[in-house]
């Protein structure tokens, strides 16, 4: 899974974020796609009692059902777009067991190069 840290604060408005687009591509992405931090700690990444993540192809399968949402959400819109769309996920917390859902925002826009980029964040980011 090739999953690159951005420090590049161009793409989510100065938010920590993760360049998600090789897996994006899986999907029909057709441009740079960025997750921020948030949501990759919230509906991603999985992590044992000791911060270590419990299993690389479960991580991979949880941020593939991030990215399907985010694509049928789209709806082969890509331009200037912002909606919300809901996944279902365990939440990275140790009290947590069962899946819970939560809102997700997509935004398709463009850079400070004018480049199209999308970006995966809460809506309250």
């Amino acid at each position: 899974m090739s999953i690159q840290y951005s420090s590049d604060s161009q793409y989510a408005g100065h938010l920590p974020q993760r360049d998600v687009s090789s897996t994006a591509r899986l999907f029909n992405f057709n441009r740079p796609v960025y997750m921020t931090d948030s949501v990759w700690h919230d509906c991603v990444e999985l992590m044992d009692r000791n911060g270590k993540t419990i299993d690389e192809l479960a991580v991979l399968q949880r941020l593939r059902h991030v990215l399907f949402m985010a694509s049928s959400a789209l709806h082969g819109r890509v331009k200037d777009v912002e909606c919300e769309f809901r996944i279902h996920r365990v939440p990275n917390d140790k009290k947590a067991r069962h899946p819970e859902a939560t809102t997700l925002k997509i935004e398709a826009h463009s850079d400070q190069f004018n480049q199209p980029v999308i970006t995966i964040k809460h809506p309250n980011e």
